[in-house]
């Protein structure tokens, strides 16, 4: 429902010189800049995803009705509950551990952090961004300040 949107604006941003998805600065600084709006456009998504009424179909055995109800509350329409609960979280916990990563506090190394911090505060720039727009001229600006620094 938004991915395309994203697709075609990182691909715009390309064709028109502004990001060079070789180069691992213009990266780090696409996720500074974009994920806090990705974030809220697929948390949108998902509640238009989850709140949605799903029709009653006649060919497939699936019951009717919102999702989200479908899920927590299967018996307000009449549909059996298939959770399973889990017995003892030890083993996946276990599992979390060896297999998983933490993401970088904001999808970005330290070392790039520090300097977007300081390119938002010297240049006084509105962080988060609320939109594509805010997006789009955080990253010019920024890497425009990195690339002065270098």
């Amino acid at each position: 429902m938004c991915g395309n949107v994203w697709m075609n604006l990182f691909k715009d941003m390309g064709d028109f010189g502004l990001l060079d998805t070789s180069d691992s600065v213009h990266l780090e600084c696409i996720r500074y800049c974009f994920l806090p709006v990705i974030r809220k456009d697929l948390n949108e998504v998902c509640n238009i995803w989850n709140t949605h009424r799903v029709r009653r179909n006649n060919r497939i055995s699936c019951p009717a009705g919102k999702l989200e109800v479908l899920f927590f509350q299967s018996e307000v329409y009449g549909a059996r509950d298939c959770k399973i609960q889990l017995v003892d979280n030890r083993e996946l916990n276990d599992v979390e551990r060896e297999y998983s990563q933490r993401a970088p506090k904001l999808g970005v190394s330290q070392e790039f952090l520090t300097i977007a911090k300081a390119a938002v505060g010297d240049l006084i720039l509105q962080y988060p961004p609320r939109n594509r727009e805010e997006g789009t001229e955080l990253f010019a600006v920024i890497t425009m300040y990195i690339e002065r620094l270098v």
